[in-house]
């Protein structure tokens, strides 16, 4: 025992503040992920879909060119990983999604210890974790921007970092890259950060005129930024899929899952400005921050300005396709929330230290309320469709299985089944602007190519095809409920399945 004590002091601080983070994510991921152990089941439809897709890339299948879906690969090869941890749950998943936090946290602590002494950057530290994982941004757990906010949390510590402690040297330069780089192979559309990253610094560096600085930092980030992307196209160049990563990733990305269409330049710039002040207006805090930016200091101000910027940089790319999901947002309130503590700070400091943990104590508490989905921490195998259907289907020597009418509800996930066909579920892009999906799901079914079908109705009076029944026979049909709405769900399985 005195052992242990003896290395505990002898700890670095470094380590120390990384074992708080670890535990303050494992605690509080633990109640506000359903990915935890604490939950039977993650019925989030993105959440299996990725799992789908991550589990077939470990058996050779590749993404896009076998399989459609059009997140980044980063993201599969995550959820993939998390399969090979624990192959029918999300327990994986969850272990992973703690490493991830914990980064995140360890960064967002290393930003409040430039403005904050670090036991105050402690307990804000807490607060931050539990505003960001009950709200409603954050979903269910393991959304795409869930983990990427390590990368956020890292690049804006360097940002800041940067005009409180000194210039980034070339290789804080080059993490930045590599750290865009893996956002650009995750979801390009929260690259807006970095862009606006590199625009303000660039601009600091003309205004010290340090040209040399400046092409040497464009050169480094670039380069950085090139490896995440350069290690993808050698994998697809392997796997003969380049051309549907680079058609479905970015092309279809920007064309088909987008709401704007036949606009002009102008009338682009004002639909986008326009989605933006409708997001302002809802996250309004976002309205706040440049008012508190502008209340600082005469000597901060441009720099807290930059900040403010950084955010809108971030907020325009994320909508640019005039189309949103609540999990659009979180990046966009993990920022806003850190900045607007870095804002109040000078003010916070004017009063006692007392009187500050008191503050902080208060919000804490005001904030520790719980998601919705916690009361699912009751629920048993029994509760959900997915098993049921899984258990009959598994019945089955190599059953195969097509979800249709929706995203991916989970029998994949339960029964472990990986999908033989391109397309595995409803993706939601437009019929007109995108039809290979529905079309070759109906070849599929015309074909009797899977043994299994499971339909879910996202529509109150949908109802499956009738070329269905031409070849399918229905052998449940249930309701389930998902995120507080009630759906009917019906499972068909092939007239001659053998």
């Amino acid at each position: 025992m005195c052992v242990v004590i003896e290395r505990v002091k002898r700890m670095k601080k470094t380590d120390k503040y990384f074992i708080y983070s670890f535990m303050v994510a494992l605690i509080i991921l633990l109640i506000t992920s359903k990915n935890s152990f604490l939950y039977i089941f993650n019925d989030w439809v993105d959440a299996n879909a990725f799992f789908t897709v991550g589990k077939s890339m470990f058996h050779g299948i590749i993404p896009y060119k076998d399989l459609f879906e059009q997140k980044g690969p980063l993201l599969y090869l995550i959820y993939g990983l998390g399969y090979i941890i624990s192959n029918k749950t999300f327990h994986g998943v969850f272990l992973l999604e703690v490493v991830s936090f914990t980064i995140f946290l360890y960064f967002v602590h290393k930003i409040f210890n430039m403005y904050f002494d670090k036991k105050n950057s402690l307990i804000l530290l807490s607060f931050v974790s539990i505003l960001i994982t009950v709200s409603h941004f954050f979903v269910q757990g393991g959304s795409c921007e869930e983990f990427c906010l390590p990368f956020f949390a890292a690049s804006l510590y360097y940002y800041l970092k940067h005009f409180k402690k000194g210039e980034l040297t070339n290789k804080e330069i080059l993490i930045n890259g590599i750290i865009a780089g893996c956002i650009l192979m995750t979801k390009y559309s929260l690259l807006g950060f970095w862009i606006g990253f590199c625009i303000f610094l660039s601009i600091y560096y003309l205004m010290k005129k340090k040209y040399k600085k400046l092409i040497l930092f464009c050169f480094i980030f670039l380069l950085g930024m090139l490896i995440p992307f350069l290690i993808g196209v050698i994998y697809f160049l392997i796997n003969d899929g380049l051309k549907e990563f680079i058609d479905v990733y970015f092309r279809l990305n920007m064309t088909a899952y987008t709401n704007v269409e036949n606009y002009g330049i102008i009338k682009k710039i004002f639909e986008i400005l326009k989605y933006i002040s409708k997001e302002l207006m809802e996250e309004k805090i976002l309205i706040i921050l440049p008012i508190l930016a502008l209340l600082t200091k005469e000597k901060d101000r441009i720099f807290r300005l930059s900040l403010v910027g950084l955010i809108f940089m971030t907020t325009l790319f994320i909508f640019f396709g005039l189309k949103s999901y609540i999990y659009y947002h979180l990046p966009i309130y993990l920022m806003t929330i850190v900045i607007a503590l870095i804002f109040i700070a000078p003010i916070l400091k004017k009063y006692t230290v007392a009187v500050f943990e008191l503050f902080i104590i208060s919000i804490l508490l005001l904030a520790f309320k719980f998601p919705y989905y916690m009361e699912y921490m009751k629920n048993t195998k029994e509760d959900y469709v997915q098993y049921k259907y899984a258990e009959y289907i598994n019945k089955y020597e190599n059953p195969t299985l097509l979800n249709m009418g929706f995203l991916d509800i989970g029998v994949y996930t339960i029964s472990g089944i990986v999908p033989n066909t391109r397309f595995f579920e409803v993706q939601n892009f437009d019929y007109n602007k995108f039809k290979d999906n529905l079309d070759e799901m109906q070849k599929y079914v015309q074909n009797k190519e899977v043994k299994f079908i499971v339909f879910a109705q996202i529509e109150k009076y949908a109802q499956p095809p009738k070329y269905i029944f031409d070849n399918y026979k229905q052998v449940y049909k249930d309701n389930y409920t998902f995120e507080n709405n009630v759906y009917t769900s019906y499972l068909f399985e092939l007239k001659e399945i053998v």
